[in-house]
């Protein structure tokens, strides 16, 4: 699921850009003062990637959006799945989105 803290626009190219303040490890942030703003970040997906985005919703699996990009982009069920779950897992390092 997205964080909340981010911002997200879609480009006159249907591109999906996401501005992110950029996460801390724990043991850094406990050093700063918790009023401080941290710097902001942004990433700009392709057109798969903006396609995946689109799709989720905190709700649908790693496995279905993987089905969804199979049909979309006519690639391998193994190639999409992979491609999917280390996107999502890109995201959630960045700090992007929350896994469950």
């Amino acid at each position: 699921m997205p964080h909340a803290d981010i911002r997200i626009q879609v480009t006159a190219q249907d591109l999906v850009r996401i501005s992110y303040p950029i996460s801390l490890k724990p043991w850094i942030a406990r050093l700063l003062p918790n009023k401080i703003s941290l710097p902001i970040r942004t990433l700009e997906l392709d057109s798969m990637g903006s396609f995946v985005w689109q799709h989720i919703d905190g709700k649908t699996s790693v496995l279905e959006l993987s089905e969804i990009v199979t049909k979309k982009y006519a690639c391998h069920p193994s190639e999409a799945e992979h491609s999917v779950a280390a996107f999502v897992r890109q995201l959630g390092r960045r700090g992007i989105l929350g896994l469950r």
